[in-house]
């Protein structure tokens, strides 16, 4: 830990913001899409990693995973409803990421952005790094996208002939643009897909 990011916790602890024990969990979180899990297509049953996602996504990438019973706690102790789920930055979670359990479920613990412990509100509107959304499902594909701000977003099918209706039920195989380089939110992303279980890269 730096001498600056000890500094801040212990002043935290000091006014009373955090607990130790939270002090000791709080990561060192930036905007979503810098989140550890934001690029990793969500696996079924397995627990995702949603630490530093905003909490839409997080409960996006815990229903990818086929897992509907997610739990929310305001960190802070002050019992706050989360009305924009966007405004809030998911600090820790339980269980751990890569976990199997036989009744999936989730904790969240979250914190409004720009609390004590919390990274400041992200700028959305900024341009950013296009996301890698190679085998996600085409659901979780445009929540990841949102997250990041790049609200323009379509979908085709690979073999050119059909409509996505249901869009869990399809795979991202490809992306316009490619995912790497820095684009205006304003650019047009568009994916192509593949029904589950047809042949993909994936």
């Amino acid at each position: 830990m730096t001498r600056v990011r000890a500094e801040v916790l212990v002043g935290l602890l000091v006014l009373g913001s955090l607990t130790p024990g939270q002090a000791a969990a709080a990561p060192a979180c930036g905007a979503p899409d810098q989140a550890p899990g934001f690029e990793t297509p969500a696996r079924r049953r397995v627990i995702p990693d949603v630490v530093c996602m905003d909490l839409q996504l997080a409960q996006d990438k815990a229903q990818a995973a086929g897992i509907y019973r997610v739990a929310v706690q305001d960190a802070s102790g002050r019992h706050r409803r989360q009305t924009d789920d966007q405004n809030w930055v998911v600090v820790s979670q339980t269980p751990a990421p890569g976990a199997r359990p036989r009744r999936p479920q989730m904790e969240l613990q979250v914190r409004a952005y720009g609390d004590p412990g919390a990274p400041p509100a992200p700028d959305r509107s900024r341009p950013g790094p296009m996301p890698n959304l190679q085998c996600f499902d085409l659901q979780e594909a445009q929540d990841t996208l949102q997250s990041a701000g790049f609200f323009k977003v379509a979908s085709e099918d690979a073999t050119g002939r059909r409509r996505q209706y249901i869009d869990r039920n399809w795979t991202v195989t490809e992306q316009r643009p490619s995912p790497g380089g820095t684009y205006r939110k304003n650019t047009q992303v568009t994916l192509r897909v593949v029904k589950d279980r047809e042949p993909s890269p994936c």
